[in-house]
């Protein structure tokens, strides 16, 4: 299920907005009608016999014969090989990543299957690091997460929490590091409705890799993958996109 934006690629923040409104049918009615979404039919495993265990290109087959295309479902072509020039093209087009199936795959219904594979496209940017969030259980006394942002329009504009993306070693030395820069006052401007925040100085600055961002520009699946100390907060290239600021 897709809600797709004005560009026609798939939104997951708009589709969120589409959950757990069954309480609510005269909601759920608005809602539908400002946003509708699109059923995108990608596998048969069921027709009037089972069809888990026969291999996905039979089953591909099956669902193609149904011809099943209408205003609001529809059944994608299906790329085999040529798998680099996918990837390339989702990445030309804005969109998340492939799934990609090996053809001779059975259907496993509720398994993490190595046969089905999701890969994504990551992004990379620079953050400058405001704050962090005390870690739990046998993270006590490290950081849980770091509070980062990027600058627009002379402010620091916070951008999400990074929770992910340490090792060991690197949770423990940021944790020296980000001791040495407390400070009692939040850099973030408007300041985040965080709980139990810890705010720094905003003067290291990390490089994050992440999906996509929110329409209000918070970062979607951020991971961090480096400190950044060749860069200074205030020369970083940490800023927002103009669209975004």
């Amino acid at each position: 299920m897709l809600a797709l934006d004005e560009l026609g690629r798939s939104d997951f923040q708009l589709l969120q907005s589409r959950m757990g409104l069954a309480h609510s049918p005269a909601r759920a009615a608005r809602r539908a009608a400002q946003v509708p979404v699109h059923l995108v039919l990608f596998d048969v495993p069921h027709l009037e016999r089972p069809l888990l265990r026969l291999p996905y290109t039979l089953r591909r087959e099956r669902l193609t014969e149904l011809g099943l295309n209408g205003p609001h479902w529809s059944t994608p072509a299906a790329v085999t090989g040529h798998g680099a020039q996918a990837l390339r093209a989702t990445r030309e087009h804005g969109l998340e990543g492939l799934v990609c199936k090996r053809l001779d795959s059975v259907y496993e219904p509720g398994v993490r299957s190595r046969s089905w594979i999701k890969i994504r496209n990551l992004r990379s940017e620079d953050v400058i690091i405001g704050g962090w969030l005390p870690g739990r259980g046998r993270l006590t006394g490290l950081p849980g997460a770091v509070l980062v942002g990027q600058r627009a329009g002379g402010r620091l504009r916070y951008v999400g929490g990074v929770g992910t993306g340490w090792s060991e070693a690197e949770r423990t030395e940021l944790a020296r590091l980000l001791r040495a820069a407390a400070s009692g006052r939040c850099p973030f401007d408007p300041v985040p409705r965080v709980a139990g925040a810890r705010w720094v100085l905003p003067r290291l600055v990390g490089e994050v890799s992440y999906s996509t961002r929110t329409r209000a520009g918070m970062l979607r699946q951020p991971s961090w993958q480096r400190l950044r100390p060749d860069l200074a907060a205030e020369e970083s290239s940490a800023d927002l996109p103009d669209d975004l600021g």
